[in-house]
């Protein structure tokens, strides 16, 4: 077992938020509106409008996106090829362990204008890596804890098989004291 920092990996937010902008072909905003016309923001934050506050954010910040320069993007997009790279050669034929959040996995809305919280999932994705995240048992606090365990690209089965280990192990998911 080696530890090893990849400091890369606190800022791939913006890596995953430029590549996810690159696939874009077509806005939030037009998806949501379906065959109809794009929803507008002025219409989704009216009082009793039937959207959720994530939408809301995503359809402000969604024009500021496409304002970033392109060779911006390109630069972040390479960025994200590199430490595809770096990954993988660290990788190798094992496994890396690493937490699917900074802390306590939030409640349900507490994301909402913290986007940073899903970068330690968002990142594996975006490289290409296939991470299965496995329940390890309750914190002293008696909330869910776990770990994924991240291979190498095309090697999903290793990281399935650890993650089946590390349950069989650990007993796995439980339900947090109080539910």
């Amino acid at each position: 077992v080696r530890t090893k920092r990849v400091r890369r990996l606190r800022t791939a937010f913006n890596t995953y938020l430029a590549e996810l902008s690159a696939g874009n072909t077509t806005t939030f905003a037009a998806l949501l509106g379906g065959d109809g016309d794009p929803v507008r923001l002025r219409d989704a934050i009216r009082r009793g409008a039937p959207h959720t506050a994530m939408t809301r954010v995503i359809l402000a910040t969604e024009p500021l996106q496409r304002r970033t320069p392109a060779a911006q993007t390109e630069r972040l997009r390479a960025a994200g090829r590199k430490l595809a790279e770096r990954m993988t050669d660290l990788i190798g034929d094992g496994v890396l362990l690493n937490a699917p959040h900074p802390r306590v996995a939030p409640r349900h809305g507490r994301t909402v204008g913290r986007p940073w919280v899903i970068t330690p999932v968002a990142t594996f994705n975006m490289l290409g890596l296939p991470a299965t995240v496995v329940p390890l048992g309750l914190n002293a606090d008696g909330l869910p804890t776990g770990v994924q365990a991240v291979a190498g690209r095309d090697r999903d089965h290793v990281s399935i098989a650890v993650a089946l280990e590390l349950e069989r192990r650990f007993g796995g998911w439980v339900p947090p004291s109080g539910a």
